[in-house]
């Protein structure tokens, strides 16, 4: 991925439902990891879509030996 890159993202979560966000901008990127900003999503997506993320916020960190 390319910062500035523009690119349509489908998120499966656990219970096996999609999230589509049909248009997003990549605003930065270092090796497999990168962040995007969407900018054409509905307004209940996004609702879903936050609720999942502050959902993995919560979540302890796993340990990785």
């Amino acid at each position: 991925m390319r910062s500035g890159e523009t690119l349509s993202i489908t998120v499966t979560l656990p219970n096996e439902q999609r999230i589509e966000v049909p248009e997003a901008v990549v605003r930065w990127s270092r090796g497999q990891e990168f962040a995007v900003e969407n900018l054409a999503i509905k307004p209940h997506t996004r609702a879903r879509l936050q609720h999942y993320v502050n959902r993995l916020a919560q979540e302890p960190a796993e340990i990785i030996p």
